[in-house]
C-alpha cells in the first residue's frame, strides 16, 4: 500500500524543498518528485545519481510551408496572438508567441500551415538514496510547464508502482496550473508556510486549491520563533478552517550549513531538524486511508 504527498507553498522561500528533502530523509525507503521545473532545487539537497534524461515535447508551433503559402493572408486576422506577421515581403511565425491553437491551420486555404511539436523540457530520472528521483528543466522561454510536471508525476508514479514506494513530492510555490498539477491525484498536502502577513494569505490561496480537491491538508509553519504572534494567529486560522498544524520548525544556522553541504538537515542534526522529526512522526500518525497507487 503507498501514498502520495505533496510539499507545497503559497509563496517562495518558506523552506518547502528543505521540509521535502528532509522528510525523504526520514522515510528511508521512498520515491521523490521534484514538480518546481521551472525553477528545480532539489536535486541540489538530495544525492543523486542521474539514470536517464529523455526530451519532453508538449507544446506545438504553427510553421507555414513556404512552397505552398501564397500569402493570402487570410491567417493573419484568426490569429489572436498575434504570433503571424509580414515582413520581408512574407508570411511567417513568431515561435515565442505561438500557442498552437490551430486556428491559423484550419482556415488556410493551401493546406500550408501546421502545427509541429516543439521541445518543452527535459525529463530526468535519478537513483537517490531512499529510492527513485524525477525531476525535470522546463527549457528556456518554453511554456506548458503544467504538462511538464504531469510528465514528472507520471515518471515517480510508475517508479512506485514498481518498486511499491511511497512518493514524495516537492512542489512548486504559488497555486498556478504546476501546483495543480503537482496535488491532484496526492492523498496528503503538507503546506509549508513563515510567520508573515504574507505567507498566511498566500497559504490560505494553497488551502483552498487542497480544499477544491478534498485534499488532506497539514500546515507546518517554518522559522516560526521571528515572530511568535503571527505564528499564532496562522495557526488560530488554520483552526478556524479545520486544518492541522502538524508543527513549528524554529530558525535554525544547521539548514544553511546542510544547503552548503547538500545534504538535508536531517543528516546534520540541530533544532529544525528534530522538529522536521516530529513533524514526520505526527504526520505519520495521521495519514490518510492508504491507497494503491493503481487506484489514483
Amino acid at each position: 500500500m503507498t501514498y502520495q504527498l505533496a510539499v507545497v507553498s503559497g509563496k517562495g522561500g518558506t523552506g518547502k524543498t528543505t521540509v521535502a528533502a528532509a522528510l525523504a530523509d526520514l522515510a528511508g525507503s521512498v520515491v521523490m518528485a521534484d514538480c518546481d521545473v521551472e525553477a528545480p532545487n532539489l536535486h541540489l539537497v538530495l544525492p543523486h545519481e542521474t539514470l536517464r534524461e529523455q526530451e519532453f515535447y508538449g507544446n506545438r508551433v504553427a510553421t507555414i510551408d513556404r512552397e505552398a503559402c501564397i500569402d493570402c493572408g487570410v491567417c493573419e486576422p484568426v490569429c489572436r496572438f498575434g504570433a503571424i506577421r509580414w515582413k520581408d515581403g512574407e508570411y511567417e511565425v513568431e515561435d515565442a508567441t505561438c500557442e498552437g491553437c490551430g486556428a491559423c491551420t484550419f482556415v488556410c486555404p493551401q493546406d500550408a500551415v501546421t502545427l509541429e511539436p516543439r521541445r518543452t523540457g527535459t525529463v530526468k530520472l535519478a537513483k537517490a538514496p531512499g529510492g527513485s528521483f524525477a525531476h525535470a528543466e522546463l527549457a528556456l522561454a518554453a511554456d506548458g510547464s503544467g504538462k511538464l510536471v504531469t510528465e514528472v508525476r507520471q515518471l515517480a508514479t510508475a517508479e512506485a508502482r514498481a518498486s511499491g514506494q511511497d512518493v514524495i513530492i516537492d512542489g512548486a510555490p504559488g497555486t498556478g496550473c504546476v501546483v495543480i498539477s503537482t496535488m491532484t491525484g496526492c492523498q496528503a498536502v503538507l503546506a509549508v508556510t513563515e510567520p508573515t502577513k504574507s505567507g498566511w494569505h498566500d497559504l490560505e490561496r494553497a488551502l483552498n486549491v487542497a480544499e477544491h480537491f478534498r485534499i488532506a491538508t497539514f500546515v507546518a509553519i517554518n522559522k516560526w520563533d521571528i515572530c511568535p504572534e503571527m505564528t499564532e494567529e496562522i495557526e488560530e486560522r488554520c483552526g478556524e478552517r479545520k486544518v492541522t498544524v502538524v508543527g513549528r520548525i524554529p530558525w535554525d544556522p544547521a539548514v544553511a550549513e546542510a544547503m552548503t553541504r547538500q545534504k538535508p538537515v536531517t543528516q546534520i542534526g540541530g533544532p529544525a531538524a528534530e522538529a522536521i522529526r516530529a513533524i514526520w512522526a505526527e504526520m505519520s500518525a495521521r495519514r490518510p486511508r492508504q491507497l494503491r497507487i493503481e487506484e489514483v
